[in-house]
């Protein structure tokens, strides 16, 4: 039965927003010999927008969503190694995929007739960094049946509780309620305790110079635009002054041509013309 749901809500979720409704209502009248199954489409819920670009993206971009997916692995791997050169590269290509992704969802979401404000577009790259971060989140965004965009915070597992339409059974995204975080643990001399301290102030360190590699990226990108904005503001200036002067000197030239002409207008009405 499971499979069989799942087959449904692949058909659904592939759906514009504005259709879903009709869509599982028509599937539920098509189902209506069998109420228990029929009852199950009917629960199935209407995805919020920005989870329905993402699943849209996994429908038409599956390549380029597995190829932004696979950089998670890595990014994890050079964090774990802390190698800033990779840590570097990872993350501005990262920021790279992610902003092509979410404006050709952007994109997909318009030639389907639907419109995308600027906090869905915010709330899809979210969701595909969170895809980065966690696994399991990864595995959720490619069944391309997400309910809800997805948020990484920290270090901590991504929330998947009711985030996926007929989940994978044992996965995260199957359990009813987000995993509760464990209590801290008091600090001990023991060296197992001081080496998973370590540990995690090294990826607390690799994940501040991954964001800080992010922001000095970004923070480079400006100011180029805006040396190249200046550069051109000022290139306007310069045309702008040298169309004046020269329509200064055409003035001048159309002054002294109209005064020719009444010259030479008199001049022929003095010889009688």
């Amino acid at each position: 039965m499971e499979d069989r749901l799942a087959d449904i809500a692949d058909d659904l979720y592939g759906v514009p927003p504005a259709d879903f409704i009709a869509h599982r209502t028509a599937r539920g009248k098509e189902l209506a010999g069998d109420k228990p199954f029929a009852a199950r489409v009917k629960e199935l819920r209407k995805p919020a927008p920005a989870a329905w670009v993402i699943n849209l993206l996994v429908r038409a971009r599956r390549a380029e969503v597995d190829d932004l997916l696979a950089l998670g692995s890595e990014l994890r791997a050079a964090q774990a190694a802390l190698d800033r050169g990779e840590i570097t590269r990872l993350a501005k290509e990262r920021r790279a995929l992610v902003t092509a992704l979410a404006r050709e969802g952007t994109q997909l979401a318009l030639e389907a007739g639907q419109k995308v404000p600027p906090g869905v577009v915010d709330a899809v790259a979210a969701t595909l960094d969170a895809g980065l971060a966690d696994p399991e989140a990864a595995d959720a965004i490619r069944s391309g049946r997400l309910l809800r965009p997805l948020q990484t915070i920290g270090f901590e597992p991504v929330d998947l509780a009711e985030a996926v339409a007929v989940p994978e059974s044992g996965s995260r995204a199957a359990q009813k309620r987000a995993p509760e975080r464990p209590r801290p643990r008091a600090i001990d001399d023991s060296d197992a305790e001081l080496r998973r301290a370590r540990t995690r102030a090294d990826a607390a360190v690799a994940r501040a110079e991954q964001d800080a590699a992010e922001a000095a990226d970004e923070f480079g990108d400006l100011e180029a635009r805006l040396r190249g904005a200046r550069r051109a503001l000022a290139a306007a200036e310069r045309e702008a002054e040298a169309l004046e002067r020269q329509r200064d000197t055409a003035g001048r030239a159309h002054e002294k041509a109209r005064a020719a002409l009444d010259i030479a207008r008199t001049r022929r009405r003095e010889l009688g013309g």
